[in-house]
């Protein structure tokens, strides 16, 4: 009987054993797996990279630079996992259709180099995030459609991408140049900025301004998406606000909106001699405004000049 039960107690040690490191290998097993599912898009499983990724990293192929040297592997993310790498600033690429970007550092000397090249759904949104980036303030240069630099740094929009490059030590800022300079022809495509803005007042312009808003331009959600640019005759500057609808019912959907925020806030009043949907505005928040409609188009001015009125006819003249 004392040999029975005491290897009755043997056998449940071992079980009890063998289930804790059971269980202790599902759970290593399970955090692996959720690390693998958090890392940043790298291809496949076997660590291939997928076509979209080769043609990215064939922008940073040899030859480079200076000799420049990759220091790792490239690292890619997508719209699940852009946020490890920018967290806390991904909502606003991923608000202007962010599909993937491209990451990785090089040595060349003593200088260490960062290349960012984000790739959006399209030319549109890629404007639009690198507008919303940059400052009229910036020393520009020619690059892509446009391009600035600052102690350090180079950025670019062409075609679909924006492109952000920095770096640090002894000849940084030479090669940062000659970086861009490789980057824009491999990326080739359009070096032109949204059509649309070609076709606005070039006089009293503020150059530099333009922006592609997709969420709450002047802060009002039915506005969007909208082109705004900012317009300065001496000490007065204006805003130039193109709201773009899917067709002409809408655009005046969004005009009575507009009207209606008004007429609510502070004060709102037709003026037909402004053209289609005219109105003129005011509150105590926003100031003075005038607005029309042409097409799919809500064209307003905010704190308009003495011309305000000619500037909103040239600007509807020139939309299609």
């Amino acid at each position: 009987m004392f040999r029975s039960a005491e290897i009755r107690r043997i056998r449940m040690k071992l079980r009890t054993r063998w289930s804790a490191g059971l269980i202790c290998a599902t759970l290593t097993l399970a955090t692996v797996q959720a690390q693998s599912s958090a890392s940043p898009n790298s291809g496949s499983p076997t660590g291939a990279l997928d076509t979209r990724e080769k043609q990215l990293a064939n922008l940073l192929r040899e030859p480079l630079p200076g000799h420049a040297r990759a220091q790792a592997s490239p690292s890619f993310y997508n719209p699940d996992s852009l946020y490890q790498y920018i967290d806390g600033g991904a909502d606003i690429y991923l608000l202007y259709d962010f599909k993937n970007l491209l990451h990785q550092d090089f040595k060349s000397g003593a200088a260490e180099l960062t290349v960012d090249v984000y790739e959006m759904d399209g030319t549109e949104d890629a404007f639009g995030i690198y507008a919303a980036e940059r400052s009229p303030g910036y020393e520009f240069v020619s690059i892509g459609a446009e391009g600035y630099r600052d102690k350090g740094v180079v950025n670019f929009l062409q075609d679909h991408y924006y492109v952000k490059l920095s770096g640090s030590g002894a000849n940084a800022d030479g090669l940062l140049d000659q970086f861009a300079q490789l980057l824009s022809g491999r990326i080739g495509g359009t070096r032109t900025l949204p059509a649309l803005l070609g076709k606005l007042p070039r006089e009293h312009r503020v150059f530099h301004s333009e922006q592609y808003i997709r969420k709450d331009p002047l802060g009002h959600a039915f506005l969007a998406p909208a082109y705004v640019v900012a317009y300065a005759q001496g000490k007065q500057e204006s805003k130039l606000v193109v709201s773009v609808a899917n067709n002409a019912q809408e655009a005046k959907s969004r005009s009575e909106q507009l009207a209606k925020h008004f007429r609510e806030s502070g004060e709102c009043a037709s003026a037909p001699e402004l053209g289609e949907g005219g109105i003129r505005a005011r509150n105590n928040y926003e100031g003075r405004l005038i607005a029309r409609t042409r097409g799919r188009y809500v064209i307003a001015l905010l704190n308009p000049p003495d011309n305000g009125a000619e500037i909103l006819k040239a600007v509807a003249q020139n939309l299609p």
